[in-house]
């Protein structure tokens, strides 16, 4: 694909794919990865809830930032829970560049399984249940299912991508 400084999001709840997915779609489209989870999974997180110290005001202004930056350059893949409606609205509202929203969409069981084999995780799968419960479907993103391979993932986002831009 042509690079027009694509802003992919890709969203859902803890364990659906999102950086695996995230990481092999920024290769193809030959832009940067950014998971803008990580400062929330490098604190302690064990009982499903995020801990007082984190500023959720202040992450989302750095996503924005984030993204606004990357939107003059070459574009970028942000792997992103955003979980709730209000959040992505927020930002979609405050970029004044196309933003592709993609749904991760998985159940608990997969999810949950995903957790406990991949050892690079530090989240336990008890705070699982907090993300399904927080979780707001968003009506406007691509809802991919994520009972198909990662390679199956990545063509269908591009080829949405494809029909969306050409």
């Amino acid at each position: 694909m042509a690079n027009n400084n694509y802003i992919v999001i890709l969203v859902g709840v803890c364990g659906t794919g999102k950086s695996v997915v995230g990481q092999k779609l920024a290769q193809r489209l030959e832009v940067p990865f950014f998971d803008v989870d990580r400062p929330f999974m490098e604190n302690d997180i064990s009982d499903g809830n995020l801990p007082p110290d984190i500023d959720l005001e202040k992450w989302l202004t750095s996503v924005e930032e984030l993204i606004v930056r990357e939107s003059t350059l070459k574009g970028c893949v942000v792997s992103c829970s955003i979980l709730k409606k209000e959040h992505r609205q927020r930002l979609t509202a405050n970029i004044d560049h196309p933003l592709d929203w993609v749904f991760m969409n998985d159940t608990f069981e997969n999810a949950a399984q995903r957790l406990k084999i991949n050892s690079a995780s530090d989240r336990p799968v008890s705070a699982l249940k907090s993300d399904f419960e927080t979780l707001e479907i968003p009506k406007w993103a691509l809802t991919i299912d994520m009972t198909y391979s990662e390679e199956e993932i990545v063509d269908t986002i591009l080829k949405y991508m494809a029909r969306k831009y050409w």
